[in-house]
């Protein structure tokens, strides 16, 4: 920048030389024209105007010398003010290059300093957010493979207990279960039931589950003065043991009944409850056991298939079942005939006609035991069903 400056005096102190420099000329060649102009005087005079002609022509030349310098001087000069300011204008436009880089160099450090920890923040989140599902799927995955452990281990079990075929082992979970429920002119069949001990019910009574007809035929007064209903309870090889039970709550709709056996004592041998998904993966085909008290005799089992899992009476929802059934035989479990587990209970004999009603012992119909579960929760009974799944996983952590 300071060669800008220098170039303007340059040219003023050259120009100024070479005007001084021509106006001596100037003079001269006057000075020059009047001496040669004037008459001969004195010798001595004209040698001293001769001397001092010839100083005067030496000086001019040494002038002209000095001013032909000059003007290579003052070329030289422009050419070098020409490149300085060339140099000049490259020097700005660097400059402004300069300054433009600085200022985006200051905006990427800005932006860097503002952006930088919000994308770091996101990021984190994002992985945050992603090994939480990782974790919830693993842990889904965990609690479904720990289900299917459990129910093949439950096949296995059924599979050795099949090929063992233990005669005690299906009547505790058969036959024991099953109790008999009679009147002066009526015979049913209750199934024992066991609460979930998970649910922390500390009701230390036995329950009976029946159905509603059975105790409305023995004349019950379904009132809290309700006298006692007869039930028979089995023991192994066929002995019986009379005992009372009272009516605790029913549903005529779903025709369903609940008694509770009078003295608190606790039976252990009790029907196995299926889970709500095991019934709800039933499927035709499937094979079942019908035990009840049918004409009154003790306890005896059928063996059979599910034949429908829909079929509709005056709106309700029933299975049949071929496993032979007859009168007697209302009230009595439905039995799962691998794992013994109480699937449905019978509610009443498939009858044909309606002048002379003929029976067809092969097909029952049965009350699932999803809808009687319902039924348990809203009159206050959930202990005795079982605990659902997503409570059982809740309580897990999971």
């Amino acid at each position: 920048m300071r060669f800008a400056s220098i170039i303007p005096w340059t040219c003023a102190a050259t120009c100024a030389l070479l005007g001084a420099l021509a106006v001596v000329i100037v003079d001269l060649d006057q000075r020059v024209d009047g001496l040669s102009a004037r008459p001969a005087g004195d010798p001595t005079r004209v040698a001293a105007l001769e001397r001092r002609v010839a100083e005067l022509a030496g000086e001019l030349d040494a002038s002209q010398s000095r001013l032909r310098e000059l003007s290579r001087v003052s070329v030289h000069a422009r050419e070098l003010g020409r490149g300085l300011r060339e140099l000049e204008v490259g020097l700005r436009e660097a400059a402004c290059r300069l300054e433009e880089q600085r200022a985006l160099s200051a905006r990427l450090e800005l932006l860097e300093v503002e952006a930088g920890p919000l994308v770091i923040e996101e990021r984190l989140t994002g992985l945050a957010t992603s090994i939480d599902q990782r974790w919830r799927e693993a842990v889904d995955l965990a609690a479904r493979a720990e289900l299917a452990a459990g129910a093949a281990r439950e096949r296995v079990e059924v599979v050795q207990r099949e090929l063992q075929h233990d005669p005690d082992r299906m009547w505790h979970e058969l036959l024991g279960p099953t109790v008999q429920v009679s009147g002066e002119e009526t015979v049913g069949t209750g199934v024992l039931l066991a609460a979930d001990r998970a649910s922390g019910s500390a009701d230390e009574a036995t329950y009976v589950l029946t159905a509603w007809h059975v105790v409305r035929d023995l004349h019950v007064d379904p009132g809290p003065e309700a006298p006692a209903i007869p039930v028979s309870v089995y023991a192994p090889g066929g002995r019986a043991r009379a005992e009372t039970a009272r009516l605790v709550d029913h549903d005529p709709a779903l025709d369903v009944a609940l008694l509770r056996l009078d003295g608190g004592r606790r039976h252990e041998v009790r029907a196995r409850l299926a889970s709500r998904e095991r019934l709800g993966a039933v499927r035709v085909f499937d094979r079942v056991y019908a035990v009840g008290c049918p004409l009154g005799n003790d306890p005896i089992p059928t063996f059979g298939e599910v034949a429908d899992v829909n079929h509709l009476v005056d709106g309700q929802r029933y299975w049949m079942v071929s496993a032979p059934t007859y009168i007697g035989n209302s009230g009595g479990g439905i039995f799962d005939a691998e794992t013994h587990e109480l699937l449905a209970l019978f509610t009443k004999i498939y009858t044909h006609g309606s002048v002379r009603p003929m029976v067809v012992p092969h097909m029952g119909l049965a009350t699932p035991m999803q809808a009687i579960y319902d039924w348990l929760d809203r009159a206050g009974y959930a202990a005795l069903a079982p605990v659902r799944t997503e409570a059982r996983t809740a309580s897990a952590g999971y």
